[in-house]
């Protein structure tokens, strides 16, 4: 990121104490930009704000929640209205998903992945964008993924989610072009995360270079949305993948889908 300052001046971050989130908070936190980090893991998201306060001095505020749960949405939504603390930049980067044939898995846990990776990101869009419409000035930050670009078996739930998250994200884009309110869908590849991990979908065919950092989406998505970038596709590989699929016939993709995902 560059030395100038960073257009806005304070964030809440959600699904901050790893990955990708961990990484924008650390990122942020180096340009002097006061945080509200949410997570459900208490002790490691306390542990990351003082972490950032000692490093920076900056204001950090740890909030733990659970955005699978209705009640606690509304509590992060609640903060992200408050008049007398406003937040210009919203990240929703907290997102799960289970893997495997789709009528195998629990649908508790599959109602859970819609909850968090969509009803929470519109609730929680919905508190901030009329105030920052309003002030002519704020961000709001998507992290989808590649993966709604295609059919994805073993992947159902989470890459419809995923789909999902993009179209909104862009949509959202358009009706909000003029405002001072700049809405940005980032689609990660690869990303070395806790996910591809704990769900065994890290295909060892893959070669090294496709494999992303966090810091790295980090990055250019933190990058895209200060510059009113509409979709940022963090990676030279995937950038040229993404380039080719709005022409890619809806078999070769369905085909391509099941090459990567199917298992």
């Amino acid at each position: 990121m560059a030395d100038r300052p960073y257009p806005y001046r304070t964030a809440l971050i959600t699904g901050a104490s790893s990955g990708i989130g961990t990484a924008m908070a650390r990122q942020l936190a180096a340009r002097g930009v006061s945080l509200v980090l949410v997570a459900r893991r208490e002790t490691v998201l306390r542990d990351l704000a003082e972490e950032l306060r000692h490093a920076h001095g900056i204001e950090v505020a740890a909030l733990p929640a659970d955005l699978t749960d209705t009640q606690q949405t509304a509590r992060v939504a609640a903060r992200l209205t408050d008049p007398d603390r406003p937040v210009e930049l919203l990240v929703n980067n907290a997102g799960s998903g289970g893997s495997g044939v789709f009528a195998n898995l629990p649908v508790d846990l599959e109602e859970a992945t819609v909850q968090l990776n969509n009803q929470a990101v519109v609730r929680l869009s919905r508190s901030v964008l009329s105030r920052m419409r309003a002030a002519g000035h704020g961000g709001v930050l998507n992290v989808s993924s590649l993966t709604g670009e295609l059919p994805s078996p073993s992947l159902a739930t989470y890459a419809a989610t995923k789909a999902f998250l993009t179209h909104f994200s862009e949509t959202l884009a358009i009706e909000n072009r003029g405002s001072g309110v700049h809405v940005t869908v980032v689609l990660p590849g690869l990303t070395k995360t806790d996910y591809f991990a704990s769900n065994g979908l890290a295909p060892a065919w893959v070669p090294k270079f496709f494999w992303l950092e966090a810091d790295q989406v980090a990055a250019a998505a933190l990058k895209a949305v200060a510059a009113g970038t509409r979709r940022c596709v963090p990676g030279v590989p995937y950038k040229a993948a993404t380039s080719l699929l709005p022409i890619t016939p809806r078999p070769l993709r369905r085909a391509l889908g099941r090459y990567l995902w199917h298992r």
